[in-house]
C-alpha cells in the first residue's frame, strides 16, 4: 500500500513538473515576441496610409479602403467625424481606392467621395477629404518620417481650415512652424527641440486668431492639422506620427496604438495573453509540484 501511493506520488509529480516546463517554455517564447509589432522593423513590400476627415460640414462617414487589383476590401472605418485622423493601415505596395459614404449607410449606397492612393515601400501617407461639403476635396500628403536629432522633435502642419485661406502659426518665442500656409495645404517638417511649446495661430482676421500649447515627445514625428472652430476660430489638432527614433507610423493621437499593433481578445496584444497564459501555467504547475512534494514527505514521516 505504501509502495503504491509512493508510486502515485512520483507519478503525479513528474506529470506535474512536465506542465510546469511547457508552461515556462510558453513563458520564454512569449517574451521572444514581446516586442509589439510597431517598433518592428517593416517588411520590404509593405507601407501606410491614413485618412483624415477634415471636412467641417460633412457628416460621419464609413471608410472602405480596398484594393484596386483584385478589388478586396481590406480596411472598414465606421463612423469617422470631422477631424478624425485614422490609425496608419498597413498595406501591400500597390494601388487602393478609399471610399467614404454617409456612417450607416446600407451596402452599395453610392459613395460621397472616392480616391485613390499609391503605397510604395516603407512609405507613410495621409489621404484627407477637406474643404465645404459642396465643393469637398482629396488630397494625398507624403508623411516624411525621418528621425529628428537626439532630444529633438519634427513638426509640420496641414491647413485644413476652411475659412482662412492663409495661416500663420508660431511658437510663442518666435519659431515659425508655418507662414502663410494656403488652405489645403502642407508644410515642410521643422526640427523642434522636444518638450511643450505654446503656439500663436493667425488667420486672415482677428477673429481668427487663437493659440494653442502642444507638447512634443523626444524622437517623435507629428502634423498639426489646422481646423475650423463652430465660432469661426481657428484650433490645432496635434496628431502623432512617429512615437519615438526607430519606431514605424502609430497613427491618430486619439486612435489607438496604431494599426500595426496587432491585437487578440478585447484588445489585448496577442504576446501579453500568451505571456500572461504562460506565467500562469508555470505558476500553477509549480505550486502543485511543490504541493504534491509536501505531500509526500509528510507521508513518509507518517510511515
Amino acid at each position: 500500500m505504501t509502495s503504491s501511493t509512493s508510486s502515485r506520488g512520483s507519478a503525479i509529480r513528474s506529470r506535474l513538473a512536465r506542465i510546469a516546463a511547457f508552461g515556462a517554455g510558453v513563458l520564454i517564447a512569449a517574451a521572444g515576441i514581446a516586442v509589439p509589432a510597431a517598433a518592428q522593423a517593416a517588411p520590404a513590400d509593405t507601407g501606410w496610409v491614413r485618412v483624415a476627415h477634415l471636412s467641417p460640414d460633412t457628416k460621419a462617414v464609413d471608410i472602405e479602403l480596398t484594393a484596386v487589383s483584385g478589388g478586396e476590401s481590406l480596411y472598414r472605418l465606421s463612423d469617422i467625424g470631422y477631424g478624425v485622423v485614422s490609425d496608419y493601415m498597413s498595406l501591400p505596395v500597390g494601388t487602393y481606392t478609399v471610399s467614404m459614404v454617409g456612417a450607416g449607410s446600407p451596402d452599395g449606397t453610392t459613395p460621397a467621395i472616392t480616391a485613390t492612393v499609391d503605397v510604395a515601400a516603407g512609405n507613410a501617407s495621409t489621404l484627407a477629404a477637406f474643404g465645404l461639403n459642396a465643393d469637398l476635396q482629396t488630397k494625398v500628403f507624403a508623411d516624411d518620417l525621418t528621425a529628428p536629432a537626439d532630444g529633438d522633435a519634427r513638426v509640420r502642419l496641414i491647413q485644413a481650415s476652411t475659412t482662412a485661406s492663409e495661416v500663420d502659426v508660431a511658437t510663442t518665442t518666435g519659431i515659425a512652424i508655418a507662414d502663410k500656409a494656403a488652405a489645403g495645404s502642407a508644410t515642410g517638417y521643422a526640427q523642434v527641440a522636444s518638450g511643450p511649446w505654446d503656439l500663436d495661430v493667425s488667420g486672415t482676421n482677428a477673429a481668427q486668431n487663437s493659440s494653442a500649447s502642444i507638447d512634443l515627445a523626444a524622437g517623435s514625428v507629428s502634423t498639426l492639422f489646422v481646423l475650423d472652430e463652430p465660432n469661426g476660430a481657428l484650433t490645432i489638432k496635434p496628431v502623432v506620427d512617429s512615437a519615438s527614433v526607430g519606431m514605424a507610423p502609430i497613427g491618430g493621437v486619439e486612435t489607438g496604438g496604431g494599426a500595426l499593433a496587432h491585437t487578440g481578445t478585447e484588445g489585448a496584444p496577442v504576446w501579453t495573453l500568451a505571456a500572461s497564459l504562460g506565467t500562469l501555467m508555470a505558476l500553477a504547475a509549480v505550486t502543485l509540484v511543490v504541493t504534491a512534494t509536501a505531500r509526500g514527505r509528510r507521508g513518509k514521516a507518517v510511515r
